[in-house]
This record gives C-alpha cells, structure tokens and sequence, in this order.
C-alpha cells in the first residue's frame, strides 16, 4: 500500500502555468494605464494560477469599473480598501509587480502565455469532469455530445472576437467584388436545381438557415431532397440528411424512384417494364458514388445532431445539412422545455448557430399553422410558421410552398404550384413558378414546354366537359310545368 501511494505522489502534476508572464502582465497594466482598458476586458482572475495575482486583479478590475485610472497608487489603496493588502505580501509586492517590466511593449507575448495555461488548466478541468461523468452515465450518444459540446464551449470562451474598423471589412468587401469581375460564380454557393430560385438566391451559402415551409402534404420533404438530390448527384456536394418522419429506407426508396422517373406506386406493384428496371439501375448506381449521409433517428437533440456533423465534417467532409422537421426535435435547454414555443425558438437559434460553426447552409423544414375555412386558399405568410416567430427571426431564407386547393387536379400530368420567398436577408423576395409531379415525387422548372402542356391539358380537360354538359343538356327530358317552389332540401333515395 506504501509503494502505490509513492507512485501516486511521484505521478502527481503541477497545472500549466507562468508566473513570470503573469508577473510581467500585471506589470504591463500598472505601468502603462492606456493598456489596462485592453488587458483587464480580456483577463479573468481564473486566468491567473497564483492566488496572488487573482487579487491583484480583481483589485485592478474594480478600480477600472469605478473610471479611475489603473496605476500603483489607485490598485495599492484599493487593496487596503478591501483588507487584501497583507495576503499578498505587502505593498513590498506590489513593488515588485510595477517594476517587473521596464516597458509595455511585449505585453501581447505575455497575454498570450498566460491566457494559453489558463485554457491548458480549464482544458484538464473539464476532462476530469467528463472523465467522472463517463463512469455513471448510462447513454452513450448523450455522453459523446455532452463530451464534445463542453469542448466547444471552452474554445468559443477562450477565443472571443474583438471589435474591429469596418474598414478591415470593407476591403474584404472590394476584394469579393473584384473576384466576381473576374468570375461571376466566384461566390455562388451551392445550387438549389432550381434556376429561377438559383438566380435570386445565387445559391445557399455557409452559415445560412434555410427554412423550408409548408401544410402537410405540401411536399416540403420532397422539395428539400429534389435540392440534396441535385447537389450530391450533379455537383458532387457532401450532404446530411436528418430524417425525424420517414425512415432512412422509405427516404432511399423515394428518392431512388424520383430520380430514376419511375412512380413508385409502380414499383411496388411490381409491374416494373425493362426500361423502368434499368433506369432504377443507372439512378442507384449514381447514389452509389454520392455523399448524401442519412441519420433516422426519431427523437435527436441539436448538440447530438451538431456532433454527428463535427464527425462527417472531420470523415468525408460536409457541405450542407437537411433537418427534417423543426417540430419534430428536442431541446437541449431543459429550461425551454416547460413551455413550446420557447423550446421551438431554442431549437432555432441552435439550428443557426449550428449553420455558422459548420460554415455549411442548414436546410430546415418547418410546419405551418393549421388552417380554416377563411384562409385556406390564401398565401401562406411568414406568422404562420408554426409554434415560434424565432424561426422567422433566426432564418436567413424562409421558402414557402403555395398549393392552391382549386387547382389541385388528380388526373393533370403535373400540377402547378408556387415556391414564395417570404424572406431573403440577403436579396429580394418573390413567387417562383414550379409543376410538382406526383408520381414521381418530384418538383421541376415551370418552363414553357410544361406550363403549354399543362395549360393544353387544362383547355382540352374543360372542352370535355363544357361538351358533356351541352350533351346531358340535349337528353334531359323537358319539364312539364316547373316544379314548385319550396325551401325543403330534397335528397335523392332518402324517403322522409
């Protein structure tokens, strides 16, 4: 039992740590009061290892908050104030501390040694706590995204963004313009395959929410795969694609049918004709060779969803993400959880942040409210997005599908609906023209060969029966005397 515990103390390890950076950083404040504003909003006392250099500065903070100027008198009286002049050794220490440095001129090197340990120490804390965590948990996958979103959160703390000229970014600014001279696809994102939506939009690009929004039935499932399809397939994009509804072979077998043109009602008749074999063939053959990552899982939060895709990232690369639907996630704040609508603006803010941190456009379906009687032929809006107006306020692109009821045929060859951009933060807004083909669960271009043919189909559809009526017209038998006037409702083979 002796040896184990000398081996113990013979592995015990000092934390990270500088005392003479810190020493030289302190210094730096008290010598050179222009610096302590900078220095003091970028430090925190656990930043520093010794306990008596976490005094000094909180002793320096407080006499920034109170507007006086950081110096060796104002930090000395402040220590007394606050009875912690003896704890750190005296006024002999402070001594020491002001003449550390003999100038302020490589405060940045000591700012960022002594900023480097304090993460290697918080980087060794919060693994000790995962380390013990491990040892209970019972899930898995919670553990992992536990794991890792406590690793993001300690590099977004450590490294925060400064304020800067706008300058800076307006010749970041000139120099995109140039290159679109040069180039005008220079910063096209990723299409959609949709070429009017494409020219609006000039693609989806990283760090966009994309919000894609309809009524049940609506095809928003279908629109946003027909979108995943093109950027695999045709420009060799690497996609994920959460699936809370469908399945991940139901999602496969709809999309293998669509592309390949075949109605799926006729493949699973299993009256499938050789050419409608091969083409299954040649569209699973190019799904073979496509990115496009498929995660079933019913009920996911967005940290798990959020490390899945750290994961693809790091493994085959990641280009876009397709969630599908908003409604349909959990929260990661239990807060949230009590009420709805503020879980649903929870899982929309995380979803953004999310499109940021991966630099790829997010594709998000979204319900939209229940409709009446007065409002069911109308043009959807952007406060009918169900259960949170965050999910307006946090999308970048809001897409809404428009399917008016009187126009939806069952025997057209294709039915012609409309794509509303309701917000574009970045572009105008407008309605887009798109025929949905049903047996094939496909949205195409409303071009001039399939509205013709839509329109031709509809004028011979109305020509049949504007004749059907002027023949029922010529075989009805004429009335003898018109019938009576009444305000009883006759049901025909009801009696009574």
């Amino acid at each position: 039992m002796a040896e184990k515990t000398n081996n113990n103390a013979k592995t015990a390890r000092t934390l990270p740590h500088n005392v003479e950076a810190e020493q030289c950083l302190l210094g730096c404040v008290l010598v050179d009061g222009d610096l302590s504003m900078e220095i003091l909003s970028n430090v925190t006392e656990e930043d520093f290892y010794s306990p008596t250099h976490q005094v000094v500065c909180q002793a320096m903070k407080q006499v920034l908050n109170a507007r006086m100027p950081v110096d060796f008198v104002t930090v000395a009286d402040e220590l007394n104030r606050i009875g912690q002049m003896s704890s750190i050794g005296g006024i002999g220490y402070l001594t020491t501390l002001n003449g550390s440095v003999p100038s302020s001129a490589n405060w940045k090197y000591y700012f960022e040694i002594v900023k480097k340990h304090a993460v290697m120490r918080q980087l060794i804390h919060t693994c000790s706590e995962i380390t013990g965590d491990a040892y209970t948990a019972e899930d898995m996958e919670k553990m992992l995204a536990s794991a890792e979103s406590r690793i993001y959160n300690l590099n977004t703390k450590s490294f925060t963004g400064q304020l800067k000229p706008i300058f800076d970014s307006i010749s970041a600014v000139f120099g995109d313009f140039e290159n679109i001279v040069k180039n005008p696809d220079a910063l096209a994102g990723i299409p959609s395959g949709f070429r009017s939506l494409d020219k609006m939009t000039n693609g989806f690009h990283g760090g966009e929410l994309i919000v894609v929004a309809g009524r049940p039935g609506m095809g928003k499932t279908s629109l946003a795969m027909n979108m995943v399809e093109h950027a695999a397939l045709n420009k060799k994009y690497s996609c994920a694609v959460f699936s809370l509804e469908m399945s991940a072979k139901s999602l496969a077998q709809r999309s293998v049918c669509s592309v390949a043109g075949v109605p799926m009602s006729t493949a699973l008749a299993g009256k499938l004709t050789p050419q409608q074999w091969q083409s299954l063939w040649n569209a699973s053959e190019g799904f073979s060779k496509a990115k496009i990552f498929v995660d079933d899982t019913s009920s996911i939060t967005t940290a798990q969803m959020l490390s899945k895709c750290r994961r693809l990232k790091s493994q085959h690369g990641l280009d876009m993400v397709l969630i599908d639907y908003i409604q349909l996630m959990q929260s990661d704040d239990r807060n949230s959880k009590e009420n709805r609508q503020q879980e649903v603006a929870s899982i929309s803010r995380a979803l953004k942040l999310m499109a940021r941190e991966l630099d790829v456009p997010v594709i998000a379906l979204s319900q939209l409210r229940r409709t009446t009687e007065a409002t069911r032929n109308k043009k959807p809006q952007l406060s009918d997005l169900r259960e949170s107006g965050a999910i307006e306020q946090d999308a970048d692109i809001v897409l809404m599908i428009y399917k008016p009821e009187e126009e939806q045929e069952l025997d057209t060859p294709s039915t012609r609906v409309e794509l509303v951009v309701a917000k574009h933060r970045n572009g105008p807004i407008g309605d887009i023209p798109l025929d949905w083909i049903g047996e094939i669960v496909r949205f195409k271009e409303a071009d001039t060969y399939s509205l013709a043919l839509t329109k031709q189909f509809n004028e011979n559809k109305q020509a049949k029966k504007n004749r059907q009526k002027e023949e029922a017209a010529q075989e009805a038998p004429i009335p003898q005397e018109a019938p009576p006037e009444t305000d009883e409702v006759v049901l025909d083979g009801i009696e009574n």
